[in-house]
């Protein structure tokens, strides 16, 4: 029963770390050509909801206080700022969440370009999703008027934690009549696929849990999904944890594909 769980717990997370997956972020502009810019439309700063408290409790580390002008205007009108700003000169870069995954990564997220107290544009025409088609990793500034956004790129077989490869645009912000405007200028296609040493980066330092799982003979409801989890070390380990068994064993990516071996479990019979 006890190898059985196991199985079940192991084979439940491969099916969910390796579903097909559908963007759900603003993905199609990065394949058009010449480049869209949806930042020719209005600029300004909406007024939103704040992020309701529990949320903001679940995930506050992850959440940054307003310090700057920029985000101060932000706050004002409710967004809640996540990951590190950047400053050039006059111009600012910070981004806003709307809300948190499981993991606490960013949902529903933007990134915004100020030049003093205007707003530029954005980095997406609409807000992103942490780990879909098209959304924002990394952001570097190499003037007051030029930065290059990188993306990561699914395909439909892409596993989620291993997109196959990234995509870098090159942004310059123009003179607007009184304003500024941020244009997407390049694509540099030189992303290159994600290796197995990066996929089990990204793997590494997370916790997954067992939450259901479907085959085509059942379909199974984990109660207690926090009795159910696999946690990925750095060192390449990995920690289980089933029911009140706990065991650990090492994993490796290869690819779009996860394999585990070597793992040893307690035999302690759990109360029912």
């Amino acid at each position: 029963m006890k190898n059985k769980t196991l199985d079940l717990l192991v084979a439940a997370f491969a099916v969910v770390l390796f579903l097909n997956i559908h963007a759900a972020a603003q993905s199609g502009w990065l394949d058009q050509n010449p480049l869209p810019n949806w930042n020719s439309r209005s600029r300004a700063i909406l007024q939103t909801e704040r992020m309701p408290s529990g949320e903001l409790a679940r995930c506050g580390k992850f959440v940054r206080q307003p310090t700057l002008p920029a985000d101060m205007l932000l706050a004002k009108y409710g967004w809640t700022l996540v990951g590190s700003a950047q400053v050039y000169g006059k111009t600012t870069v910070v981004s806003w969440a709307q809300g948190f995954d499981g993991m606490c990564r960013p949902h529903g997220f933007q990134t915004m370009v100020f030049v003093g107290n205007r707003v530029a544009g954005t980095l997406s025409p609409g807000p992103m999703d942490s780990r879909t088609d098209g959304s924002l990793v990394n952001v570097k500034m190499t003037s007051e008027t030029t930065l290059t956004a990188e993306y990561v790129r699914y395909r439909a077989s892409d596993a989620l934690c291993c997109p196959y490869k990234t995509e870098a645009v090159t942004f310059v912000i123009k003179p607007d009549g009184a304003n500024f405007l941020l244009v997407p200028e390049s694509k540099i296609d030189a992303g290159g696929v994600v290796t197995n040493g990066q996929s089990a980066e990204m793997l590494k330092n997370t916790t997954w849990r067992w939450q259901s799982s479907e085959t085509s003979s059942e379909n199974t409801t984990v109660e207690k999904p926090e009795n159910y989890q696999l946690e990925f070390i750095a060192d390449g380990k990995v920690n289980v944890l089933a029911d009140c068994n706990r065991g650990r064993g090492t994993y490796k990516t290869e690819g779009s594909n996860l394999a585990f071996s070597g793992i040893f479990l307690t035999k302690m019979a759990c109360p029912c």
